[in-house]
């Protein structure tokens, strides 16, 4: 596209938007549109660095969320050894891997959860009231300012030093839109840029809780030890998305998810939560297959249903490990 063009495709956009103005009430929050909508383009001109993360051979870490002092959460307040016996990663048996992941937390998060897509990787964590979202640049690139951010132009605004390295806001010069964007954007030591999206917190919050979450950011890449593994694949199945969400103190409860697709259009995702009280509750169609054991239940659903027989769920059923409700029996090793 041509400078010119571009410039007519931001006139036309203004152009728009002023004439919605005088249009009748929408039920359609379209600052929230534009912001989902960019999110979605944004993560799709990530898809392949995604892909390329998920399959990595990455170091292993201890994965522990434990309850802070009231203050807010800090996974270095109680030192734990569970990592020491976990096994290394394998060439190509991991499933998930983020570049980073949260340190401090406020006190009102409950939950952080490390996912895995074609639509990109991201670490988020959530409570009543805030929810932040992490996600990195490729290495290498340095990201723009957008030139249209609603009605208004794209803005840069310098933020104060996140761990000495440079930082900043991007806001939008119209003051209505401006209101529900909430992006901080960060280099890590290596020059990498991180981007902060974090939405709920109370005006007085909206820059010093972002900036001190991102002081916190533990900046390198992370493979989360999940409670599921497969004895065996079949020969042309993928790794498609992959989570594992958990609570931050108070009760351990987690989920975990991996999808495959095998064949095209056969799906299948592998889902597992503990067993008991307080458990989370699977989605399951119609056809769906669970069972229980070592103190934990899971699933196997699935999407286009295949007629070969080593397609069937009652098959894939068998090919799920379970690690156990144990977090210390987990392991990063995933793939057969």
């Amino acid at each position: 596209m041509t400078g010119d063009g571009e410039e007519l495709s931001v006139r036309m956009a203004r152009f728009v938007a002023a004439e919605e103005v005088s249009a009748p009430p929408s039920r359609v929050d379209p600052a929230l549109a534009v912001r989902r909508g960019r999110a979605v383009l944004r993560r799709r001109s990530w898809s392949v660095v995604a892909a390329a993360a998920a399959a990595a051979v990455l170091a292993a870490g201890s994965f522990t969320l434990l309850g802070g002092n009231g203050d807010g959460w800090d996974p270095s307040a109680r030192p734990t050894d569970r990592g020491a016996g976990w096994p290394a990663p394998v060439p190509g048996h991991t499933v998930l891997t983020v570049p980073a992941r949260f340190g401090w937390l406020p006190a009102e998060v409950t939950e952080v959860e490390f996912r895995s897509s074609s639509a990109g990787v991201e670490v988020v964590a959530t409570g009543a009231g805030p929810h932040f979202t992490l996600t990195a640049f490729p290495v290498g690139v340095t990201p723009l300012v957008d030139p249209l951010l609603g009605p208004g132009d794209g803005v840069r605004v310098d933020a104060p030093p996140v761990n000495g390295q440079e930082a900043y806001w991007m806001t939008s010069s119209d003051p209505g839109f401006a209101r529900t964007l909430n992006l901080l954007r960060f280099r890590g030591p290596d020059g990498r840029w991180f981007q902060l999206d974090s939405t709920g917190l109370a005006e007085a919050d909206r820059q010093q809780l972002p900036l001190r979450v991102a002081t916190g950011v533990v900046m390198g890449k992370y493979t989360p030890p999940m409670p599921v593994a497969f004895s065996s694949l079949p020969a042309e199945a993928v790794v498609t998305q992959a989570s594992l969400r958990r609570t931050v103190g108070g009760s351990d409860l987690w989920t975990a998810r991996v999808g495959l697709q095998e064949r095209g259009g056969h799906a299948v995702t592998v889902s597992a939560v503990p067993e008991g009280p307080g458990q989370a509750t699977l989605p399951l169609r119609d056809t769906g297959l669970c069972t229980s054991g070592k103190g934990m239940r899971w699933c196997v659903d699935e999407l286009h249903p295949a007629s070969d027989e080593q397609s069937k769920l009652q098959v894939w059923l068998t090919r799920v490990v379970p690690r156990g409700a144990d977090d210390r029996e987990w392991s990063v090793d995933v793939l057969p």
